[in-house]
């Protein structure tokens, strides 16, 4: 899950666009919902999209969970379940 966290990191940065933060900045435990890094509904969507095409999973199946998106803990440890099951 390190190396998931790592990469989702890089993408929550970048996605957002945030110049003065990188990805060591981050904790595994940043809250990302409501958080410091303000992500809105259209941030979601991005990240989501480019999520799903670095891991080659579907994050969202039906309903939006919002539990997913707590921390980038509890993102890694949805993405690695999803390339787990996809395997």
């Amino acid at each position: 899950m390190e190396n998931t966290a790592q990469q989702l990191k890089e993408i929550i940065i970048a996605g957002l666009r945030i110049k003065d933060l990188t990805a060591a900045d981050l904790s595994d435990d940043q809250q990302l919902l409501e958080g410091d890094l303000e992500i809105d509904s259209i941030d979601i969507l991005q990240l989501i999209l480019e999520i799903e095409r670095r891991f080659g999973i579907k994050l969202v199946d039906g309903e939006f969970d919002e539990s997913a998106w707590q921390s980038i803990r509890t993102l890694a440890a949805i993405v690695d379940a999803k390339v787990a099951a996809k395997s």
